[in-house]
């Protein structure tokens, strides 16, 4: 589907960065005797100022959510420690145009942007690792399981504008980053810990949280941390307790970061999950469920000195989902050969196990050509998932079918910048493959994107305010 966005983005970049950078120099540079090495004293701001919060990057160009020509949004980690979000439904709580599904046991999450939900329409990832995890049944069909208490920020973009981020995301991407060694670590320390507790009288239970951190050397550090959830059934407005909605969740992070040289870096993690909780129809309990969950990354990033021809980003992943099911009651399913009512006992087993694997590849180069800059970004990359389900014959499984998918695609984009003019220009192919007892189909395409900002002003009132309008085209491919 083609998706017509237009919009206006003011663009207030009218506080000087240098000031901020000199406010942060550490008190012994400031006692320095010698004159000649004294800094320029920092003179205080005007009655009325306002000084900007930290721009955080957003775009793969390097750009901020407000200067990217695209409606995204960044909440980062002040914010999320603000909230004390327990759910990713709280992470996101107010971010314009999305909506996150999720149930009353709040350990799975689907999510809405515009409209769009379900079988990749909005592209999760976490680290670099795309969540494809699927689950055909009377809820979301696509799910994902992430702990607020791992996460660093989380970057939304709306609509297919985010065709270099992978194939089918035509709904938008949303990106969740975790925690890193730096984040807890000031640069004269080499360890610390952080611990975190909670209790909550509504369904009575508790979160704990730890976390370590280490630096071995200037260009090494670790990161661990550990969360353990546990809360009963929580009550209703109406003082009734809801069955069901108690859960048990147990998850973990590791990652270290080494700097090989100035301009390179590379990062390893794991997130693992462990989660328990009872699926209940009306209010008796239906299902048993146990979830686990593994996803693996690694991250290169290599530039040369001035980041003008290479920026080069290299990521890898594996994500292993397994969700058992186990029937608490005897239910009344269809023979999915015979088609005939038969009824499910109780015991009966249900399995859902799904590996995604992705690689993604892309490079930034920066040059000019007679008076124009250009933001040159060309890149590839490769989704696959594995589903294996199984289970008693009319379990839950029979729904979601066994098979493969394969999805690659590769783009070219270029951002051209003179003067009051920018121009986006993009073009990407995407391709797949569904392989699966009963059969296979594939298919292909080209998806364009075309995007046009203008900065008509020069007056220093009006020089951040920029109108911007965007065509743009995604392809997503069928799920298995």
């Amino acid at each position: 589907m083609a998706a017509l966005l237009a919009g206006a983005a003011a663009i207030p970049l009218l506080a000087t960065p240098a000031g901020a950078q000199q406010a942060a120099q550490p008190a012994a540079d400031q006692q320095q005797t010698d004159p000649s090495q004294q800094p320029e004293k920092v003179k205080p701001a005007p009655a009325g100022t306002t000084l900007l919060d930290k721009i955080l990057i957003l775009s793969r160009t390097g750009e901020t959510a407000i200067e990217s020509l695209a409606s995204a949004s960044h909440v980062d980690e002040e914010q999320l420690e603000r909230r004390m979000a327990t759910t990713p439904n709280e992470m996101l709580f107010g971010v314009p145009g999305v909506a996150v599904q999720a149930d009353a046991r709040r350990v799975s999450s689907s999510i809405n942007i515009r409209g769009l939900q379900d079988f990749g329409r909005v592209s999760v990832i976490v680290d670099g690792a795309r969540q494809n995890f699927q689950r055909s049944d009377h809820g979301t069909q696509s799910t994902f399981y992430i702990d607020p208490e791992l996460i660093k920020s989380v970057d939304v973009i709306r609509g297919p504008v985010a065709n270099t981020y992978g194939s089918g995301a035509i709904g938008g991407v949303v990106f969740f980053d975790t925690k890193d060694a730096q984040d807890f670590l000031k640069p004269d320390e080499t360890w610390a810990v952080s611990a975190t507790g909670r209790y909550e009288t509504n369904g009575k239970g508790w979160t704990t949280s730890a976390t370590g951190a280490y630096r071995i050397n200037e260009n090494w550090d670790v990161l661990g941390n550990i969360v353990y959830r546990d809360y009963d059934d929580y009550k209703h407005g109406g003082g009734d307790t809801v069955a069901g909605t108690g859960f048990d969740v147990l998850s973990g992070l590791l990652k270290t970061t080494i700097r090989p040289s100035e301009n390179s870096e590379l990062k390893l993690g794991w997130i693992g999950s462990n989660d328990g909780w009872t699926e209940t129809s009306g209010s008796a309990p239906v299902n048993d469920a146990d979830l686990k969950a593994n996803t693996f990354t690694a991250r290169y990033n290599i530039t040369d000195e001035d980041k003008s021809w290479l920026d080069l980003h290299i990521n890898a992943s594996y994500n292993k989902t397994k969700l058992d099911l186990t029937t608490l009651v005897a239910q009344n399913r269809f023979d999915p050969v015979t088609g005939l009512p038969v009824v499910l006992p109780a015991g009966s087993k249900s399995t859902f196990d799904i590996g995604t694997s992705g690689i993604d590849i892309w490079n930034t180069s920066r040059f000019e050509t007679v008076g124009i800059a250009h933001e040159l970004t060309y890149g590839g990359d490769w989704v696959g998932d594995d589903v294996e389900t199984g289970g008693t014959a009319g379990g839950d499984s029979f729904y979601t079918p066994s098979g493969n998918r394969n999805v690659s695609g590769a783009y070219v984009q270029d951002k051209l910048t003179w003067d009051w003019l920018e121009v986006i220009a993009g073009l990407r192919y995407d391709s797949y493959k569904l392989d699966s007892d009963v059969g296979e189909t594939s298919g292909d395409r080209l998806s364009p994107r075309i995007t046009v900002g203008i900065s008509p002003f020069e007056t220093a009132s009006l020089s951040g305010l920029q109108f911007y309008g965007t065509y743009a085209e995604g392809y997503r491919s069928p799920s298995l």
